[in-house]
């Protein structure tokens, strides 16, 4: 449900922001909003899940989620639906921190990287369903129907949930970290928002030195709160600083999505406003990379778990590297055969890199810290995420510059499109370079994993 409607929003980008009146800047946070929000609150929620217990949380997640989509369908403005947008966020943030964590609790080692990978095939079923969902219910109805849809699949879920999910909180002890929960959020916040909207007013104005400034000082207040909080901390540091395999894992899965996320929103404009295809048509050629992942990801689940995580994550981000070397040659004149092979190709890379690295990173702690763990690499996932569209957005603007990017994402007529087409594909093409080039960093971290303390069963190949 979370994955669906990111890009069930994506292919319906261009109607929403042209319905609904939108600049580039205020349209590329109806996908932030939801990313931002869900980024600030992860961690936060693992450690409550640890707490608290995970099958509270996980329907009350549903639940919140499934009320943001009833607000978002009923938007009549941008402010509107990007409010709207942070509440499905709230609900995204519960279901993700705790989602890993249930199924990590109930498989055993051995078959861990198995059952993660069905989990990430679902997953990637949900992004395959979203682009051919929002283009078949935009082109039949309207926009706000890609948010209804979700009405009836929460119900079902939350019902479900509470019939077959078993409890599984651990016998944890502690208090909750609120203050570091807090500053946490604040000093993400700050960042993301001073990378999203630099490129516009400047990085050298004020407001985004203030930002920036101020998600450094929040940063450094978070690290010294978690170290004197000690076993009682929201993020225990150690997992970092003593365990190679859980560091590696999360920062390779942080380079992961910020080096292909932003593809479908840069490719469903290309699609749109260059090539002239319909929402359908678009919808359609972009399922071609979730459809891959989902067929990828079960295989190399299954695969981690007899040959272990790194050689299978490193060869995925080194997959993605070419996926986007690939899509940065589109042209005026370049066919949907070039697009789909370059998305096939991004497809296969994301499938083989996903599973086996959170299944790696889910081995690697103790049972009481599966939140904790859980809420940090979706933490890292939805930061790239947001990473992704901040920073392919700015490459762009900076290539291209700022009024190209506006008249190609913020609604700009077919004539006006035509006369910078030549610029907006320069700016593209550097942005889909950049991408691959955090790709190699991304295969380079993920190649020096090592075995964590905390590690069940780890495999030669992880020592």
């Amino acid at each position: 449900m979370a994955p669906l409607d990111s890009t069930i929003v994506s292919v319906s980008l261009p109607v929403i922001s042209e319905d609904l009146g939108m600049s580039y800047a205020s349209v590329i946070w109806v996908p932030t909003a939801y990313l931002v929000t869900i980024a600030a609150l992860l961690l936060t929620v693992g450690r409550l899940s640890d707490l608290k217990g995970r099958k509270g949380i996980y329907i009350w997640g549903f639940g919140i989620f499934t009320l943001g989509s009833v607000l978002c369908s009923l938007a009549t403005n941008g402010q509107w639906l990007i409010s709207a947008r942070v509440v499905q966020g709230i609900g995204g943030a519960c279901i993700m921190a705790t989602g890993p964590a249930i199924i990590t609790h109930v498989f055993p080692p051995q078959e861990r990287g198995k059952a993660l990978g069905i989990n990430a095939m679902f997953v990637y079923v949900g992004l395959s369903l979203g682009p051919v969902l929002g283009g078949v219910l935009t082109g039949l109805f309207s926009w706000p129907a890609i948010f209804w849809v979700n009405v009836p699949i929460g119900l079902v879920v939350m019902s479900l949930a509470w019939l077959v999910i078993k409890e599984d909180r651990q016998a944890t002890t502690g208090s909750f970290d609120l203050a570091g929960a807090g500053v946490f959020a604040l000093s993400l916040v700050a960042l993301l928002l001073a990378l999203t909207f630099g490129e516009d007013q400047g990085w050298g104005a004020p407001g985004i030195i203030a930002l920036f400034a101020l998600s450094l000082a929040m940063g450094l207040l978070f690290v010294k709160i978690e170290r004197d909080r000690g076993a009682q901390a929201m993020l225990n540091l150690q997992l970092f600083t003593r365990n190679r395999l859980f560091a590696a894992g999360n920062m390779s899965a942080l380079l992961n999505y910020t080096a292909f996320f932003g593809v479908s929103f840069v490719i469903s404009f290309y699609l749109q406003r260059l090539l002239g295809l319909s929402v359908l048509e678009t919808g359609l050629t972009l399922l071609c990379m979730p459809v891959t992942m989902a067929i990828v990801a079960p295989i190399s689940g299954w695969g981690s778990d007899r040959i272990g995580s790194r050689t299978l994550s490193t060869m995925g981000m080194v997959i993605v590297a070419a996926g986007l070397v690939i899509l940065s040659t589109l042209g005026p004149g370049s066919g949907l055969g070039l697009v789909v092979i370059g998305l096939i190709v991004l497809g296969v890379g994301m499938g083989m890199f996903a599973s086996p690295n959170t299944s790696a990173i889910m081995g690697c702690v103790r049972k009481d810290q599966l939140g904790v763990a859980s809420g940090t690499i979706s933490t890292m996932r939805t930061v790239g995420m947001s990473l992704s569209l901040v920073v392919m957005g700015a490459v762009i603007a900076a290539v291209a510059g700022p009024d190209v990017a506006d008249l190609i994402f913020g609604g700009g007529s077919i004539t006006d499109i035509e006369l910078i087409k030549d610029e907006f594909l320069q700016g593209m093409r550097a942005a889909f370079l950049v991408g691959a080039a955090i790709a190699i960093i991304g295969a380079v971290t993920s190649s020096v994993r090592g075995p964590g303390r905390e590690c069940e069963t780890p495999t030669s190949s992880e020592r």
